[in-house]
């Protein structure tokens, strides 16, 4: 809600600007889906001989996307759709130096469900490019993902011809990475998998099933554990059951809430950057590429370890003929080893 306000607030700020808001874009946009089809799954109880239907029955998909955007366009880029609604994903958006000088801002924020999963992404930046420098404040919250990062990066610009040369720094704001709190806490190799489940708040109870009420332990017979949650629901009623769907899902929430209670971590960045931009009506190519060598940690979990941090891409498109058109165009961001890529490649050829 604090996010929604601050992006209403920004909205609001903007349209008390008339230069901010000329050729800025607002969209309210929404869809819904038919959601996928789960493969039937189905439970035995081995006493009753009861057959359960446990397949999972996902409510219907949706996307409600709000923002606001002023981004110039490429030579090469085309206004595909006559209105925006939130999805659109452009190389300028992308890339480290827009098609203009000046100022540029995306303010999107998405709600979405997918096969039952919710979750909110917000793509929030502000970019000022001058013909020495450049400057930029952004952030991200994918949690499709689980990529999250806010900050700010100054850098000074040479051109040269077709090229663009950039180096500075960059400061991002981010959540703990290449932390595993679970694997540091707990050794499964010599605590028991129960107790360690018991660690995580579960409970157990054993029962026993004559099978043919006999007195006699035969092969008939069956034993084994129902489970329970902190808050007495059951949760399995084996031992299988309980390590199939439900220990994942608890070392996954003890991570979690290990990590939150870190807060965010502040880093340092040395950033350099290459960008390369040509265009006619019958070839183009644009392609960019910022790289992040060095870190300092301003924080104590700050993830400061010898990796390379880099956000590349770029598009190359030609009409090798009035009709037939190539092109393929792709993006590849790495931050704190998350990966984040997409790419594209495509014929068009024009009937006439």
């Amino acid at each position: 809600m604090k996010k929604i306000l601050l992006l209403v607030a920004w909205c609001i700020a903007f349209t008390s600007n008339a230069q901010l808001l000329k050729n800025a874009t607002f969209y309210l946009s929404g869809n819904i889906e038919s959601p996928l089809v789960e493969q039937d799954h189905y439970m035995m109880d081995r006493v009753t001989g009861q057959l359960t239907d446990l397949t999972v029955i996902n409510p219907y998909n949706y996307e409600i996307n709000l923002g606001i955007r002023k981004i110039a366009r490429f030579g090469y880029e085309n206004k595909a759709k006559r209105f925006y609604d939130g999805s659109e994903s452009t190389i300028s958006s992308n890339a480290s130096i827009g098609a203009v000088t000046g100022g540029e801002y995306l303010l999107s924020c998405s709600f979405v469900r997918d096969r039952g999963r919710e979750f909110t992404n917000h793509d929030y930046w502000y970019r000022y490019v001058g013909k020495y420098f450049l400057i930029k404040g952004e952030y991200i919250d994918n949690q499709e993902i689980k990529l999250k990062t806010f900050g700010g990066e100054a850098r000074g610009k040479i051109d040269a011809g077709n090229f663009s040369f950039t180096a500075g720094v960059k400061h991002r704001s981010h959540p703990v990475y290449g932390l595993n709190p679970f694997m540091e806490n707990f050794d499964l190799s010599v605590d028991p998998w129960w107790n360690v489940a018991y660690d995580l708040g579960y409970t157990d109870e054993y029962y026993y099933v004559d099978g043919e009420g006999n007195g006699v332990d035969d092969w008939y017979d069956y034993a084994n554990w129902n489970w329970f949650a902190a808050d007495g629901t059951q949760v399995a009623i084996t031992d299988q059951e309980f390590m199939k769907y439900e220990f994942g899902k608890a070392v996954d929430q003890y991570n979690k809430t290990q990590l939150d209670s870190l807060g965010l971590q502040q880093e340092l960045s040395v950033v350099i950057g290459l960008s390369y931009y040509y265009y006619n009506p019958k070839f183009w190519i644009h392609a960019w590429g910022d790289v992040m060598p060095k870190h300092k940690g301003l924080s104590e979990y700050s993830f400061t370890e010898d990796n390379i941090d880099f956000d590349v891409g770029g598009v190359i498109g030609t009409k090798v003929t009035k009709r037939i058109g190539i092109f393929i165009e792709g993006k590849w961001r790495r931050y704190w080893d998350i990966d984040n890529y997409e790419l594209k490649t495509g014929i068009n050829y024009i009937i006439r």
